[in-house]
């Protein structure tokens, strides 16, 4: 059986600053390639949704709508808990306000689909280290998805030239192209 092109790696969530309406993020325009060419899953959780509509810019909602967008639904009382945790892990027992309220709801789901948060939110970005540590969620800049992606390729393609080998089978076609 020879390897799928879709890496096995875990799903993308974008955080509302990463919707590259303009397509001028090159990092965001490589992560939107991949994900258009089946290699990766790229998804608007709910919170970063309605962020990236709230400003009424007509090329950045109907860009952040052409994502599934994956919902909080926060039930039990194991997510309550990993949500309140999530918000001292990054903020302290500082007060929160409505936008400190989204982004934990936003790292909460990204936790919760087992995804890695890709945002340039300097918060969240400071925050990387002791949530992942804490939570086991991973958040980072588009420019660090990339390099992941990249290796995850490299090691995709690897592993899938060794099994044409093996099999006496030609390579799939988009070896080296991703």
């Amino acid at each position: 059986m020879m390897v799928p092109r879709k890496l096995c790696c875990p799903q993308f969530f974008l955080d509302a600053n990463r919707v590259n309406a303009r397509c001028k993020l090159s990092a965001m325009n490589q992560l939107e390639k991949w994900g258009a060419d089946g290699v990766i899953s790229l998804r608007f959780p709910e919170h970063a949704q309605s962020e990236a509509e709230s400003g009424r810019d007509a090329r950045r909602t109907q860009k952040a709508r052409r994502f599934l967008i994956p919902f909080a639904s926060i039930t039990t009382e194991d997510e309550r808990k990993l949500l309140s945790e999530i918000k001292k892990t990054m903020f302290g027992n500082a007060r929160l306000s409505k936008q400190d309220e989204n982004d934990a709801v936003i790292v909460f789901i990204a936790k919760k689909y087992s995804a890695i948060l890709v945002t340039a939110d300097g918060g969240l970005l400071r925050a990387a280290d002791q949530l992942h540590r804490r939570i086991g969620v991973q958040v980072m800049t588009d420019e660090n998805a990339v390099k992941l992606v990249r290796q995850s390729i490299s090691g995709r393609d690897q592993i899938a030239r060794s099994d044409a080998s093996r099999q006496s089978a030609s390579v799939p076609d988009w070896i080296g192209k991703d």
